[in-house]
């Protein structure tokens, strides 16, 4: 059997969220359920902050959950718009540095040119400082968004409005 289980996730949070914000008696609840799956379960959400839990730890190094909280990012997650979380949070999008010089590196061999010249940049995209590199990707991402056209036509087309 597998212990991780996509499905009894979702029926704890959406269970405990139908009790929030008291404390679901896990003793109780969720008793139709393989009870080392659900522990199993709601130790991995409560790792999340998508719930919180109270266990004690046996002597035979089990731990028995008592009782288990839905967290305000456990309603978030399962909401249809995000809930606050996705009103509130700021999205950080990161690439990291082995990425952003493998995609200029892979526009300079694409590009025409001198190939002498291709090497020296190819070098120097490899030798660069993160500070550096992110900079150039700034300027990189200003000159292609500057350089569409119809910029509202074609975000609209890419996100799918």
């Amino acid at each position: 059997m597998e212990l991780l289980n996509r499905e009894l996730q979702r029926r704890l949070l959406f269970g405990l969220s139908e009790v929030y914000p008291k404390a679901a008696n896990m003793q109780r609840s969720f008793q139709d359920a393989d009870t080392r799956q659900v522990n199993y379960n709601l130790f991995y959400l409560n790792e999340h902050g998508l719930v919180s839990i109270t266990a004690t730890k046996l002597m035979n190094g089990d731990y028995p959950i008592h009782s288990a909280t839905i967290t305000a990012r456990g309603i978030d997650f399962i909401s249809d718009d995000g809930g606050l979380s996705a009103i509130l949070g700021v999205v950080t999008v990161k690439l990291h540095e082995d990425t952003l010089k493998a995609l200029l590196l892979e526009k300079i061999d694409q590009a025409d040119g001198d190939e002498t010249v291709k090497a020296s940049l190819k070098a120097k995209i490899r030798a660069m400082p993160s500070e550096a590199l992110s900079t150039i990707t700034q300027h990189a991402l200003e000159s292609g968004l500057e350089k569409i056209p119809d910029l509202v036509g074609s975000l609209s087309k890419w996100i799918g409005l």
